[in-house]
């Protein structure tokens, strides 16, 4: 990654974050996430999901932990309906949600060696988080310098002017294209209950736990685990065309059968367009169309669910 990519920084307002407080709030999520909430420690995020009671993904998240709470970083579209379903399954639980809002950042970049000259240590492994100066450094990049800056508007923001102010804008297209390089998916109003989370290839990034009790939808998820090979997974892949897709659009092989939707996309450059695209495993070494545009996936890639 040359300098120029480097010292890159976006604020991700295309995110929320919700708090979840309370005596309970670990007992609460265990029963509804797929992630074992237990694992989740104040150096240690994990990528989590909350199924309906068969199974679909209503919210893929990020969960972390800030002192006595649990932090949810969701897409915001899917703020409003996620809390109102959440909510329905508090009863007598001792425990709130409330969204952070404004008070609460989130910022993305690119970079550590500007850290590195001030002392400050970034995270090594994926989703570990330090922190230093009153504020959580997350590493979110697998492959890549990749980092979230999360913490009180105000002390985020001086962190920035301190330590890093020599970084300039990138645009939520970049960031999201390095989302999709490191295969994590997200959901969207158009996509809420149409995929399980293996089909979004949960299973292989940590965002669903086999071994944790219960939680809604919990039998169907454990169910294509345990009796079989999962028969929808999620590729890379793009098209050479900066037309407009939308999360859901339909996957369509030769015979113009729908097999597969779309997961996510983001523009590269004036003339491509990546994405991640769920489809019927059988259905990967076929030809394969979104809105009439050929979709180019690495053959490497199509051997992975062989």
């Amino acid at each position: 990654m040359s300098l120029n990519v480097e010292s890159k920084f976006i604020h991700l307002n295309t995110h929320s974050t919700i708090k979840v407080e309370g005596d309970d709030r670990i007992q609460f999520l265990q029963g509804q996430l797929t992630q074992d909430i237990n694992l989740i420690a104040l150096d240690k995020a994990l990528f989590a999901g909350f199924c309906n009671p068969k199974g679909r993904v209503l919210a893929f998240m990020l969960c972390y932990m800030d002192q006595a709470s649990i932090h949810i970083q969701i897409d915001s579209s899917i703020e409003e309906s996620f809390l109102k379903r959440l909510k329905m399954y508090v009863l007598r639980s001792k425990v709130s949600m409330s969204l952070l809002g404004d008070q609460f950042t989130c910022i993305g970049f690119i970079g550590f060696k500007a850290l590195l000259e001030q002392g400050i240590q970034p995270p090594k492994s994926y989703l570990d988080i330090v922190r230093s100066h009153d504020v959580m450094i997350m590493r979110v990049g697998k492959d890549t310098e990749r980092f979230q800056l999360m913490g009180e508007a105000s002390k985020v923001k001086s962190f920035m002017q301190l330590h890093l102010p020599e970084y300039t804008s990138m645009s939520i297209e970049s960031w999201n294209n390095l989302n999709i390089l490191d295969g994590v998916p997200d959901i969207y109003p158009t996509t809420q209950e149409a995929f399980i989370p293996q089909s979004l290839n949960m299973d292989l990034i940590d965002g669903v736990n086999f071994k944790k009790g219960c939680y809604t939808g919990q039998e169907i998820v454990a169910r294509t685990h345990y009796l079989g090979k999962v028969k929808r997974r999620m590729y890379r892949g793009f098209i050479e065309s900066q037309d407009v897709l939308t999360p859901g659009d339909q996957i369509l092989n030769e015979k113009k059968e729908v097999i597969g939707q779309l997961v996510r996309s983001a523009r590269e450059n004036n003339s491509k367009t990546n994405m991640l695209i769920e489809l019927r495993v059988d259905q990967a070494h076929e030809a394969l169309y979104i809105k009439n545009y050929l979709i180019e996936i690495n053959p490497e890639e199509r051997k992975i669910f062989d």
